[in-house]
């Protein structure tokens, strides 16, 4: 893959959750997770390019509910990319990268900087 795009760091944590996919609920655990997406062990029933919901379960009262895109399934693992989350969902995910990374202080550092470039008129959609 050449040089390194990324904006948001990863963190390898293992996390178990559910992704819900044309309503169907199914288990999977994290091998890494940013604050922009996870890539969890291979699961087969996740095709790329499918819309899907991720949810941790990290106590009684605590959900984490985050939206996302199937973005690459291989025998190595699944990625899925966070595309929206509640303002709870992302407080609960800032400390779960925080507290998996070996410098949280890093996490916040980049959540100063927009994840993405803001696109410019005249720039295709």
């Amino acid at each position: 893959m050449g040089d390194e795009k990324r904006r948001r760091s990863r963190v390898c944590a293992q996390f178990d959750a559910y992704v819900y996919i044309d309503g169907e609920k199914i288990p999977v655990s994290t091998q890494n997770i940013s604050m922009k997406g996870a890539l969890f062990c291979p699961e087969p029933r996740l095709a790329e390019d499918r819309e899907c919901t991720v949810v941790f379960v990290l106590s009684k009262e605590v959900t984490v509910r985050l939206k996302g895109v199937v973005v690459r399934s291989t025998s190595e693992g699944t990625a899925i990319d966070f595309e929206s989350m509640d303002e709870t969902a992302f407080f609960h995910l800032r400390n779960m990268v925080r507290y998996s990374a070996q410098d949280a202080d890093t996490i916040d550092k980049e959540l100063q900087v927009p994840a993405f470039e803001p696109q410019r008129e005249g720039d295709d959609d």
